[in-house]
């Protein structure tokens, strides 16, 4: 069950009596209860736990932490949310973790002022695992790629060394359906970033071939990527090394791959579903996602299975454990409801939860 509560003593505290087994059994295992959202698990290095964000609907801007999970399910190890009593009056989001081999934690954070549409402060954080808060902003967000585009937020990070990091760029707009309405948040992938830390200064670049990318994965010999790219069917490969890509699997009338996730020759991408792509004139590009269907991949025959769910889900961002631990994938299960005809259409509720496929 998901920690609903954040400790301001001691923001990263292990909390009594906890079990490392989820509340229910099914297909797959819903972890995590919380009636806000819970996004984007990310493994450790061992496959031991996986951190993700998650939003206090209890608090009075709805802040997003971050929180510990055994991999197995339970309850939370651990969680981390922003102890100053100043920013009460501030929506505080943590989100995007992604803990490293080296028991270090690269996650975004931002500050809303109450009522504004955009953070007034954001950017990229790197720190150790058993104290995050203590980490340093290594970017602030947003920032210019060289190239001239401008990156507003950022998820799919990958540490390819200690000093080196994949993740996507995204851009961020606030449009308005009209002039009293309320805004809306549009989250675009724009091309897939190497983040080289070693310097005095971090250094970027744009992965070459990824420009329009939704989604990335880096395998575990830390030498080949996968991504997806908008409104496109197809999986591709890319060589580091060489720089060359191939296309991996394609879904073809499946329809619009995302989500892509890889362990020891089987992947996992979220297919089809409510996913749409429109070029906006203002904003550009736009691929509208919520939430489609998980179908693995033998890569090695190329041969599809659909992952089986007892109740009506939706998933987004599935994460694979890393290679060496027991074989589990999470991700984000979101309910829907398809409406009887004349009028066909589905609902799909914007608050998502956890769940756990083993071995799948």
């Amino acid at each position: 069950m998901a920690v609903c509560a954040c400790n301001h003593e001691q923001p990263f505290e292990t909390p009594g009596h906890a079990s490392d087994q989820p509340f229910l059994p099914g297909t797959p295992t819903r972890l995590t209860y919380n009636p806000g959202k819970d996004l984007r698990p990310a493994w450790s290095a061992d496959g031991g736990s996986f951190v993700y964000a998650w939003q206090q609907l209890g608090s009075a801007n709805y802040d997003r932490c971050l929180a510990e999970m055994s991999g197995s399910g339970g309850r939370n190890l651990a969680t981390i949310c922003n102890p100053n009593p100043a920013a009460a009056d501030s929506a505080d989001a943590f989100d995007a973790p992604s803990p490293s081999a080296d028991s270090r934690l690269l996650y975004t954070r931002s500050s809303s002022l109450a009522g504004a549409v955009f953070p007034n402060t954001a950017g990229i954080y790197i720190g150790p695992l058993s104290d995050p808060l203590s980490a340093t902003r290594i970017l602030n967000l947003p920032y210019a790629i060289p190239g001239g585009r401008t990156h507003s937020s950022i998820s799919n990070a990958h540490w390819m060394s200690g000093t080196r990091l994949v993740y996507l760029g995204e851009s961020v707009n606030y449009p308005r359906a009209c002039s009293a309405c309320p805004p809306d948040t549009l989250v675009t992938g724009l091309e897939v970033v190497e983040l080289d830390i070693s310097g005095p200064q971090p250094t970027l670049a744009v992965v070459p071939s990824t420009y329009g990318a939704t989604s990335v994965a880096l395998i575990a010999t830390l030498d080949t990527l996968f991504y997806t790219l908008q409104n496109d069917s197809r999986v591709y490969r890319l060589a580091i090394v060489t720089g060359q890509s191939t296309m991996a699997h394609d879904f073809g009338v499946r329809g619009i791959a995302r989500d892509v996730t890889v362990r020891e020759g089987q992947l996992v991408a979220v297919v089809g579903g409510v996913v749409s792509f429109a070029d906006d004139p203002i904003f550009g590009p736009i691929q509208l996602d919520q939430g489609g269907v998980l179908v693995s991949v033998d890569l090695s025959t190329g041969n599809e299975s659909v992952l089986l769910t007892d109740t009506a889900l939706l998933f987004r961002r599935p994460a694979f454990s890393p290679a060496g631990s027991p074989r589990r994938l999470v991700a984000e299960g979101y309910e829907f409801v398809v409406s009887a005809p004349p009028v066909v259409d589905t609902t799909v509720s914007k608050d998502g939860d956890l769940y756990l496929y083993e071995a799948p």
